[in-house]
């Protein structure tokens, strides 16, 4: 498999090669320092730039800056940054093949902030600024930069994170680091917890944020005072765009794509109704005003009124699929009040896609022998509409407030048919399932960065409320026994009803659930520097407190023919058979499914602590290290059997942490570090609930469920990282890194040994997971001159994991991998743009190993997704300064989605193994205009 992917790499660098010697130029580079002109320190995060040009670069820790692939000319070099008076530099020359070298100081400017106009702020956004980030950072961190994500055309977080080192992406929407399950990651939408619409993950579902919006994303994989414990694998923090003062933009993106095997098909749905072209379709399938519990206390003729107050959308509706629509506007902006300056970022996208995917489905007794096999035909219309609105003031002294605003509102309306047979064999089925989910997430923050006037203390604070909701109306599931039909006899359908009065929302019934969560945060951090023995040692303390509040609810009813009934309705088809004619004492009965667990609340209270001490021993070892302090309780309470269960679980931990670094020279250090953290169970882990799994034809119980008395444990991780980083140039990156963590009763998903197939959550007893990393940004021009505008970005993780199951799991591995855990992630990619950027060519592959999906036991073996490799292409083209083309191809390969069992039991898993569920994704194809009122600068006059 290693070999597989390494040769497809090269082959990529092959192609794309030949158009880097064709299209080079002659080009130089700019290179110097500039110092504060009263103290002589380095002036970090200015801004050089070369006028007319989009050419500029960052100032790093020690006032240094670079800008590389110059064309040859005369420029005019403007330095500015906050509280300095800016400087312009006529007359600098570049030449081909050259380094000219351009130092010199800035004065301050002891202006007060209402006197003069801001002149700039330091911008976050760009490859050179993200890297010199990555590089200050006092724990092991990866990025990528919006200047990145425009040359991959992703669009949205989820296809972003992807790009960064060892991470990889579950179900389009939830991410693994290093290899490691979605539990075990954290993620922070700009410094405060991100909020979760999931009912049944503990992740954040980053297809909510489209790419467009992001400054960028940046992965913790240490633990640190100042973050936060829960997480093992990284810590995503995804940053929005911020407001660029003294510049106004207003740009547009609308793109179009083609998917293969979908757009221009067959597609099914249900009824449509008002609002669901913008996602707002779940209103409108709600259970009607005022429906009681239908309980047996009911006579028939006030259960039938009830009954046929339900909406008939049984029916299936053929339409074409149309090509995906993608569409983003965003504005930047400053607005005048009085004498203050505040900088403004508006945005708004909208996206209608679609997808038909032709699933195979089978199932396998315990010797690994077919025993049910279905194929299903699933069409799925995916809307998404969000806005964002930033508003940003600079206080004087470099301090700053910020008020941020993201909302975001998806929609999912999906037809499944799926054919087959099970019982080995005995039983022709077809079922249906049809189902509408609404999605809303928002989130507002309010956030100040402040300064003493000595520059020694800073303190900064972040105020966070978050809102998500997921409305699931009327998933509709009902199947039928099929007898096949013969040339004189048609096929006759009928349909798999219960008993009278049995309700079996599973093949005759429909389910309404709603869950909501409100999230209320506050992150505060105050450092403070002091002299030491000749050091200026920073001593840092902070605070964060979260509550998190959820309420979830569902009502499921189930059709049952009564005992008086016409057994010939039940050969109706899907449209037709539950039509309100059809409910009565001759035809069909509702009855409702009054189990308590279809409901839960819960609410979740954190507050943590921490203090951090900065310790420079020399100019080049540094020592970062402190302790958090968190205490936590969570609090769920339902019913079970018809009595209510509470379940309060306080935990208190200490996580100490030591980060120590090495400055071998200007480019190159060591890291070395340790940290403690943990992982806390999910409510919907932990609720007394089950559902049905449509998709794997399973049950999914919480843990309390099944073990009402005893809650799960929150694991504890030690984390341990040895880490190399060389940095050739401030826009260029090689690092080479080793890791272990060692885990304390870690939670995984596993099967539940009953009659039918099921899964819960459960602690192993320990587990370890140890590997290598190698990340390569790099410009190729160091293999031949011709090469100096394509640039190479890459990375490898090998993990090697092993859990220790312990009591309450039965599997004929009981050292088998963790759960979720994949053993290789390799990421590559290839730019090319020629100097002016007038064209930007991006080639960009990934690969992850077999990773297990859900824990197996010794009667039912481990559920795998095999390794699938993509290749992505993309081709931008700016054809005026306001106007730019991108065309893209996505899974070139277009390899199956393939998830198995090793029923073999030899820990191998292969193709050959029996699959549970595949399919193709299809290649997907996209053309798209960006236009822009910024003018793009003219080409520099030798």
């Amino acid at each position: 498999m290693q070999n597989t992917a390494t040769k497809a790499f090269f082959v990529l660098l092959l192609c794309v090669t030949p158009a880097g010697i064709v299209l080079a130029q002659s080009t130089g580079r700019i290179e110097g320092t500039y110092k504060d002109a009263k103290n002589q320190e380095g002036v970090i995060g200015g801004t050089v730039r070369l006028e007319n040009t989009t050419f500029a670069a960052p100032t790093d820790e020690k006032g240094h800056y670079l800008l590389t692939n110059v064309p040859a000319g005369t420029y005019t070099v403007i330095i500015s940054s906050v509280s300095y008076k800016p400087l312009t530099v006529p007359k600098v020359v570049v030449t081909a093949g050259k380094t000219t070298v351009l130092d010199g100081k800035l004065d301050p400017d002891n202006t007060q902030l209402g006197e003069v106009s801001v002149s700039g702020v330091r911008r976050t956004n760009t490859e050179v600024s993200v890297i010199n980030e990555i590089r200050q950072a006092n724990v092991v961190v990866s990025g990528i930069s919006s200047e990145q994500i425009v040359k991959t055309q992703d669009r949205d977080a989820a296809e972003v994170v992807r790009r960064i080192p060892g991470v990889t992406v579950v179900d389009n929407r939830f991410i693994q680091v290093r290899g490691l399950s979605d539990r075990y990651n954290t993620v922070w939408l700009n410094d405060v917890t991100a909020p979760s619409s999931e009912t049944d993950r503990k992740s954040f579902s980053f297809d909510i944020v489209p790419s467009s919006l992001i400054d960028r994303v940046l992965v913790f994989k240490d633990p640190s005072p100042e973050l936060p414990g829960d997480f093992a694998g990284g810590l995503v923090k995804v940053y929005l765009r911020k407001p660029i003062f003294n510049e106004k933009q207003f740009t547009v993106n609308y793109s179009s794509g083609y998917r293969q095997g979908t757009t221009g098909r067959d597609f099914f749905t249900d009824r449509p109704q008002t609002g669901d072209a913008f996602g707002f379709g779940a209103t409108k399938r709600d259970l009607p005003n005022g429906m009681p519990p239908l309980s047996t206390a009911y006579q028939q003729y006030e259960r039938d009124f009830y009954a046929k107050q339900l909406d008939n959308n049984f029916g299936i509706f053929k339409t074409k699929a149309m090509p995906d629509m993608r569409f983003n506007a965003a504005y930047l902006t400053q607005i005048k009040l009085g004498e203050l300056e505040i900088g403004s970022v508006s945005s708004v996208n909208y996206t209608n896609s679609y997808t038909r995917f032709g699933i195979n489905r089978n199932q396998s007794d315990a010797s690994g022998q077919r025993t049910d096999q279905f194929r299903d035909d699933q069409s799925t219309q995916n809307i998404r509409l969000g806005a964002i609105q930033n508003f940003s003031l600079v206080l004087p002294h470099g301090g700053r407030l910020e008020w941020r605003n993201l909302y975001s509102q998806q929609a999912r309306n999906q037809q499944v048919t799926r054919d087959g047979a099970d019982d080995n064999n005995v039983l022709n089925r077809r079922s249906y399932l049809q189902g509408y989910q609404g999605r809303t997430t928002y989130t507002s923050q309010v956030a100040g960065t402040h300064k003493a006037a000595d520059e020694k203390t800073s303190f900064d604070w972040v105020g966070g409320y978050g809102y998500s909701a997921r409305n699931e109306p009327d998933l509709r599931r009902l199947s039928y026994q099929i007898t096949p039909g013969t040339d004189n006899s048609p096929e006759i359908q009928t349909a798999l009803t219960p008993a009278a009065g049995q309700v079996d929302v599973n093949n005759a019934g429909r389910l309404y659930q709603k869950l909501s969560e409100h999230t209320f945060t506050l992150n505060a951090n105050l450092k403070r520097t002091v002299d030491v023995a000749d050091r200026k040692v920073e001593i840092g303390a902070g605070t964060y407190l979260e509550y998190r509040r959820r309420a979830f609810r569902a009502r499921a009813f189930g059709y049952s023919l009564n005992s008086g009934g016409m057994q010939g309705l039940k050969n109706e088809n899907v449209g037709n058979i539950f039509s309100p004619q059809n409910i009565g004492s001759d035809g069909f009965r509702v009855d409702e499914d009054l189990n308590s667990t279809y409901r839960y609340g819960a609410h979740n209270e954190l507050e943590a602590f921490y203090l951090s001490l900065n310790i420079p021993f020399t100019d080049k070892l540094k020592l970062v290290t402190g302790a958090r302090y968190e205490r936590n309780v969570q609090f769920i309470e339902t019913g079970l059997n018809g009595q209510p269960v509470t379940q309060r679980t306080p935990t208190n931990f200490v996580l100490p942490s030591a980060n120590l670094s090495y400055n071998l020279n200007a480019t190159n250090l060591v890291r070395a570090s340790y940290g403690r953290s943990l992982n806390r169970p999910e409510f919907r882990e932990a609720a007394p609930f089950f559902y049905y799994d449509f998709d794997f034809n399973a049950l999914n119980y919480g843990s309390l469920y099944l073990n009402p008395t005893t809650p799960l444990k929150v694991a504890s991780i030690d984390n341990f990282d040895l880490r190399y980083e060389w940095y050739p140039t401030p826009g260029e990156l090689v690092h080479i890194g080793a890791f272990y963590k060692n885990f304390s009763n870690p939670i995984e998903n596993t099967v539940v040994l009953t009659t039918n197939l099921a899964y819960t959550f459960a602690n192993a007893s320990s587990a370890y997971a140890y590997g290598v990393e190698l990340d390569v940004k790099k410009n190729l021009a160091f293999v031949n001159d011709a090469l100096k505008n394509l640039s190479v970005v890459g990375n490898v993780s090998l993990i090697k994991s092993q859990v220790t199951l312990g009591d309450g799991f039965v599997s004929w591995n009981s050292k088998r991998a963790l759960q979720g855990q994949s053993p290789y992630v390799y990421n590559g990619g290839l730019y090319f743009n020629t100097p002016d950027n007038s064209w930007q060519v991006t080639a960009l592959y990934n690969v992850f190993g077999p990773r297990i999906l859900f824990a197996g036991s010794d009667q039912y073996p481990d559920v795998v997704e095999l390794p699938r490799h993509t290749i992505d292409l993309s081709l931008t083209k700016t054809i005026t300064p306001s106007l730019s083309f991108n065309a893209g191809v996505q899974d070139l390969l277009n390899q199956r989605v393939n998830l198995v069992q090793d029923y073999a039991r030899d820990g191998k898993y292969t193709a050959a193994d029996p699959s549970l569920a595949s399919y193709r994704r299809g290649t997907y194809y996209t053309l798209g205009l960006r236009f822009s009122l910024q003018p793009r600068p003219a080409t520099p006059v030798p």
